[in-house]
């Protein structure tokens, strides 16, 4: 769509005119008059006049050679007329509000201002004063920076839409990728087909040749016996139809209980599980600051800039909320658990409750695995899967463990489940590939613990030990981290750049560590921030709101900078 300058910058414009076109300012625009129509008593432009004169071709224009006759002349300069009170003169000075006034102004405004100088009186020996002689210098910097940040800006611009470009380049080739997959899976679910198809064909022909077999021996045998004269050739035959005849007999006995041989097709669930959860491709970030850019350098230490709090309780909650378990999903919706209402809920972007669903144990944490599903895991030692379509929140599937599940996580397939001392890593569909981490040295080693995005790091809070521990995926300890806030570490997230945050349940603290966990970097939140107990914490990349629930109705969100 062509986009009009000059319209765009008549609308905007702060220009000062004697007359403004009445039609334009009618519409928002700022457009000279050159036209008055005396009869209409309305100001026109250059383009107005033109359909005022075919709509009205006996009324009397005059143009700017009468512009004494216009209804509205005083004869002054357009710079010396009132913004307020368009008839009237700038006369004089509020030295109060340094504000410039006419006689109206004065008396309805500034009429118990203490100085109120004339105009006239300021401007003698204007033109000598450095200040007026500066002017012109002051307006070229000035002017300079601006056209500087328009300069920078119409770049900008520019730089947006190459980026548009680029963006629109990598959704096309990520398209391309999943229809190639979707392609070879079409094709290998092709060949199974006819694979299948050719096994069943060979199973039915062998039975269709053993009747033809038969068949064609009995009628033989018979032909035989009905056209033979020799006894002892008849008799042969008729002893050998005897005993096809007994054949026979079994192979239908055999077949006749044989069901038919059906084909039918079983979609894998999980395809359309999978693409109904999904709104987008993925997420595009707008930057607008250097602070936004800041929160991406990885050694940036966060403040907070502000704090809310957002009633999570229900009406149908019977206890004080206890979250112990937050997640956004693609849309921008949130899930938490809430333990003592042994329910999970789901809200909105505004971090309202929108809908929920009752759970048959008490939920202890939850983590995203993609698209619209979570997994969230229970007291009794089962792991439920969530979906989440519009405001139905629904169990696709559930596994259950031999050992306590606490803190879950998830990364590229791999399912991640922690009891109270060791982290198990399974496969998504239940499978054991190895247990990771095992701390028997206290009760309570390890607590609501996450993967790293680039699955290297595992962050555990050792809750009995007040520490967080670093492993990698193998299990080995890359560091230990002890500190006066950790009193009680209860669960950890992590940003897509690898900034760490650690709620603690007891010093009801929330702290900032470095991506490898061997430096406390700021105390971000203490109980004077709100901070009851707090049991769940997640970092949400787009806005970086810091969200933190506990046991308490309301989840605190803390405005990151």
């Amino acid at each position: 769509m062509a986009y009009n300058l000059e319209s765009s910058f008549q609308q905007a414009s702060d220009l000062i005119h004697d007359f403004t076109c009445s039609p334009c300012k009618d519409d928002g625009l700022n457009n000279e008059a050159h036209f008055f129509c005396d009869e209409c008593k309305k100001h026109y432009c250059n383009n107005c006049v033109q359909l005022h004169n075919k709509l009205f071709r006996t009324h009397s224009v005059l143009g700017r050679q009468d512009v004494s006759k216009w209804v509205g002349y005083s004869g002054l300069s357009p710079i010396e007329i009132c913004d307020k009170h368009g008839d009237k003169k700038l006369e004089l000075l509020c030295e109060d509000h340094d504000k410039l006034c006419c006689p109206i102004c004065v008396s309805l405004t500034h009429r118990m201002c203490q100085s109120i100088k004339h105009i006239p009186d300021l401007a003698k020996g204007l033109k000598t004063q450095i200040d007026f002689k500066k002017l012109p210098a002051d307006v070229d910097t000035i002017t300079t920076r601006l056209q500087g940040i328009t300069k920078k800006r119409t770049h900008n611009k520019q730089s947006l839409k190459d980026s548009g470009k680029k963006i629109l380049a990598e959704i096309k080739s990520l398209r391309k990728k999943v229809i190639d997959k979707f392609d070879d899976i079409e094709k290998k679910t092709k060949d199974i087909l006819e694979n299948q198809l050719h096994e069943a064909d060979d199973f039915l022909q062998d039975d269709i040749d053993k009747c033809t077999k038969l068949t064609d021996k009995l009628k033989t045998y018979l032909n035989t016996i009905q056209s033979q004269q020799d006894d002892n050739i008849s008799y042969i035959a008729y002893k050998k139809c005897k005993d096809k005849m007994s054949d026979a007999e079994s192979l239908l006995q055999e077949l006749s209980t044989k069901p038919d041989t059906t084909l039918t097709f079983q979609a894998d669930p999980r395809f359309e599980q999978c693409l109904s959860g999904l709104n987008a491709l993925g997420e595009i970030i707008t930057f607008q600051s250097k602070d936004m850019l800041n929160k991406f350098d990885i050694l940036h230490v966060f403040k907070i800039k502000a704090r809310s709090q957002y009633t999570v309780k229900m009406p149908s909650d019977k206890n004080t909320s206890s979250i112990h378990g937050i997640c956004k999903l693609p849309g921008g919706e949130i899930l938490i658990t809430d333990y003592n209402n042994t329910n999970l809920k789901l809200l909105n972007s505004q971090y309202q409750v929108t809908a929920s669903r009752d759970l048959p144990a008490k939920p202890l944490h939850l983590c995203h695995i993609a698209g619209y599903e979570a997994a969230v895991t229970l007291q009794d030692n089962s792991v439920h899967f969530i979906r989440v379509a519009g405001s139905t929140l629904t169990v696709s599937r559930k596994m259950t463990f031999p050992h306590d599940c606490i803190g879950i996580s998830h990364h590229n397939g791999n399912l991640y489940v922690g009891s109270l001392t060791a982290i198990y890593q399974y496969t998504m569909s239940g499978q054991l590939v190895k247990k990771i981490y095992e701390d028997n040295s206290a009760k309570f080693t390890v607590n609501r613990f996450t993967v790293s995005r680039d699955g290297t790091k595992i962050y555990i809070p050792a809750s009995s030990h007040n520490k967080l521990i670093t492993i990698d995926t193998s299990g080995n300890i890359l560091s230990t981290l002890l500190d006066p806030d950790f009193n009680w570490p209860y669960s950890v997230c992590v940003n897509d750049r690898g900034h760490t945050f650690v709620c603690s349940l007891n010093s009801k603290t929330v702290t900032q560590v470095d991506k490898d966990g061997k430096h406390k970097l700021a105390t971000l939140a203490t109980q004077k921030d709100g901070l009851r107990n707090p049991s769940s914490i997640w970092f949400d990349n787009p806005t970086s709101n810091l969200i933190v629930g506990g046991c308490q109705n309301e989840l605190s969100v803390f405005a990151l900078e």
